[in-house]
């Protein structure tokens, strides 16, 4: 591709006055697309000094000094960057967004994201993250130097920017139209460029729900760290008590206590444990494998597994997120995270932190500040409604509409019982069946797997998928037409049009009947978790939407899989709940058009649902 502007020497104005600014305004409000970037001195938007901020043309990019000029006080620059006419290209926008947002006040919005956009045309064939390096290589066959911007961290307050600098940053702003141009093409080709339109408006709420953070009661968090500690030790304890007839010698140490007979953390000496002294014939000590043993010492193993766990994902490591100006911890969610277009979150991963529990009640320290109540929502059986959506099932939408216990009505046909309000006590075992059928069918899981979870043969468990797919013939009927049309195709889709693409193998390839298998088993799992994951976009956007259009005190702080949190301030909050309830179930309700949709607010204190 041949590039409109000269890499090694781009056209560029630094502007360091508001002179500079109006005439720089007045070129580029001519435009009906820009390139968009910043240069701070931190990745933190909260302990970043913000340095510049580019804004470029195809051909001419202006650096406009945040250090000299007080733009977030300048009416003309923020009206520009918050038209909505005007499209801004960014490349992983939430990060520019955030620290102009933070830094300046504004709030960028049109956006087009290069990376998200990316990952939109890839999902299933790569990882959610390209770098701009990447795509300037792949649509422009331009190899950006990056090494000049390590150098921006050094820079202070009194320090003057090199030519080398603002060179870089220039070329940051113009590399972005050639790639803008091609993925535009490839977006439209795709028919994608609705399903970008909605990662791009996610992207600003997203941003705004990274800078908000969550507040935590430190004091209850190490209280139920050190409960959790003390119970992991005593099952260590017995543990070592239930093996020690096992071993002839024990070692004594100074004070005449009698030593631990292996590490119970080595998977070595565990094997040598289960298989040449209790000769269990286990081929691993993963849980999967545990899980099948009734062993006693086994089950010991187990839930000291299960506190060690939840002491070491939960502990201080969590609190030390905590940002030290805010006094909030401040996650950062993928909304890309998975190829089905699910959010994920790391740094910390709020997505692992368990439902409350009589030993874990991690949720209960997640609070609002004083003055606030903290509203959740989430999607009641979200991803079973779609799916009877979808296939169409006349069983399962009727169990939907006349709002029975799915899983009970479930049980009852597979097993021909009949169904009561109080089923899930009398036939706890079959409900518990058909849970697991009608969940895991959803993620590709076959007779093997389900026996497994039920402790039951694999020829019971194609009994039981047997009497499912009677009870749910279209169920069946759906997910064999997903997993056949992703083979032939390649690709699978949502009714948003997401798409998820998969590498097919050669049939030469001696794992061919595998692989194939692998595709089948996520192409069914994406339209379902793929139209969830719509859904949960379009109720952050519309609730977004909302907190504008109604001037409410409120923040949206969360979401985890199908739920949103937000922080409302107390005289507003049950007014808020009934809008955020009503607003996730207009968002589901654009996918789901045969079952009804429901979402039950709560507002309280702690997080929970």
């Amino acid at each position: 591709m041949e590039l409109k502007f000269d890499l090694e020497n781009p056209i560029f104005t630094h502007i360091t006055d508001e002179n500079q600014v109006n005439e720089a305004l007045k070129e580029l409000e001519k435009e009906k697309v820009v390139g968009v970037d910043i240069e701070g001195t931190s990745l933190d938007p909260y302990n970043s000094t913000l340095l510049t901020v580019q804004i470029g043309t195809s051909t001419k990019s202006f650096i406009f000094d945040a250090r000299e000029l007080k733009l977030g006080e300048i009416p003309r620059f923020k009206d520009f960057l918050e038209d909505s006419k005007i499209i801004k290209i960014l490349h992983n926008g939430k990060f520019d967004y955030k620290h102009i947002k933070q830094n300046l006040g504004i709030s960028v919005c049109n956006i087009f994201d290069t990376m998200l956009t990316e990952a939109v045309l890839n999902a299933g064939l790569h990882s959610s993250y390209y770098s701009l390096r990447g795509l300037a290589e792949k649509y422009a066959g331009v190899d950006l130097k990056k090494s000049v911007r390590e150098t921006f961290e050094y820079v202070t307050p009194s320090t003057k920017l090199n030519e080398n600098q603002l060179r870089y940053s220039a070329v940051d702003t113009l590399i972005l139209f050639p790639v803008f141009e091609e993925q535009l093409k490839k977006l439209k080709k795709e028919n994608l460029v609705n399903i970008a339109k909605l990662e791009f408006a996610t992207t600003r709420v997203v941003g705004d729900m990274e800078l908000n953070g969550i507040h935590i009661d430190v004091k209850r968090w190490r209280q139920i760290i050190k409960n959790l500690s003390v119970k992991r030790d005593e099952y260590a304890k017995k543990f070592q008590e239930a093996i020690r007839p096992l071993f002839r010698v024990n070692s004594i140490d100074l004070f005449g206590n009698i030593g631990d007979s292996i590490n119970i953390n080595s998977q070595v000496q565990l094997m040598d444990l289960f298989n040449n002294k209790m000769h269990l014939n286990l081929p691993s000590t993963g849980d999967a494998i545990l899980e099948l043993c009734n062993d006693p010492v086994v089950k010991i193993l187990r839930e000291y597994r299960g506190y060690e766990k939840l002491v070491s994902a939960f502990g201080d490591n969590l609190l030390k997120k905590i940002n030290k100006k805010t006094k909030r911890i401040h996650p950062e969610f993928n909304q890309l995270g998975a190829a089905t277009g699910r959010f994920s979150c790391n740094n910390p991963n709020f997505q692992q932190i368990p439902k409350q529990t009589e030993d874990a009640q991690f949720r209960s320290c997640f609070n609002p500040e004083p003055g606030y109540k903290l509203v959740t929502s989430d999607y009641s059986t979200m991803e079973m409604r779609i799916m009877a959506d979808l296939s169409g099932d006349k069983n399962l939408i009727k169990a939907f509409k006349s709002g029975v216990d799915v899983h009970s009505h479930t049980a009852a046909l597979m097993f021909g019982l009949t169904y009561s309000d109080d089923f899930k006590d009398k036939y706890s075992d079959e409900r518990f069946a058909a849970k697991s059928i009608n969940f895991g069918l959803m993620y590709g899981r076959g007779p093997t797997s389900l026996a497994r979870q039920l402790g039951i043969s694999p020829e019971r468990g194609r009994e039981y998928l047997q009497k499912y797919f009677k009870s749910y013939p279209g169920v069946r009927k759906y997910l064999d037409k997903v997993a056949n049309e992703a083979v032939k195709r390649g690709w699978s889709t949502t009714p948003a049009g997401r798409k998820r693409w998969y590498i097919k193998p050669d049939k030469s390839d001696p794992e061919y009947s595998r692989k194939i298998g692998h595709i089948q088993r996520q192409a069914k799992n994406h339209p379902i978790q793929g139209t969830n994951a719509d859904c949960i976009k379009y109720a952050l956007v519309f609730l977004n939407e909302k907190i504008q259009e109604k001037g409410f005190d409120v923040k949206i702080i969360l979401t985890v899989h199908d739920e949103v949190v937000c922080e409302v301030r107390e005289d507003q909050a049950q007014d808020w709940a009934e809008i955020q309830q009503k607003e996730m179930i207009r968002a589901g309700a654009l996918f789901v058009k045969n079952v009804p949709i429901e979402s039950e607010p709560f507002v309280g204190d702690v997080w929970e649902h």
